[in-house]
């Protein structure tokens, strides 16, 4: 088996705990911290809601890698574009999830 399958498949298997967190949250099971007094349910949904979606596409946005490196294994220069790319989408999706944790919390405090 070459090498860029078996890349491929490590960027599959961890898109996966990707997933499982977007399933957990989803499930409104995440825990507000002791300073989040001002944020009522409906936020806390909202915010578990977008939370979910951003860590879904965090998963889809690596499972794309692994298809570009099962497909691309064999060129250099289609990997270090698609390396760019990932390490750029990756990264603006979890700033995104910084920001949207941020707001809600901005909102929650306004609101007291």
């Amino acid at each position: 088996m070459a090498q860029h399958y078996v890349a491929a498949t490590v960027f599959a298997l961890l898109a996966g705990p990707a997933f499982v967190s977007a399933r957990w949250l989803a499930g409104g099971r995440l825990p507000l911290p002791a300073g989040s007094t001002g944020m009522t349910a409906g936020d806390k949904a909202v915010l578990d809601s977008r939370l979910a979606r951003l860590m879904r596409m965090i998963g889809l946005a690596m499972l794309a890698t692994a298809a570009g490196v099962a497909l691309w294994g064999d060129d250099e220069t289609r990997l270090l574009a698609l390396a760019a790319v990932m390490v750029l989408v990756v990264n603006g999706l979890a700033l995104a999830a910084v920001l949207v944790v941020v707001a809600a919390k901005r909102r929650a405090r306004d609101r007291r």
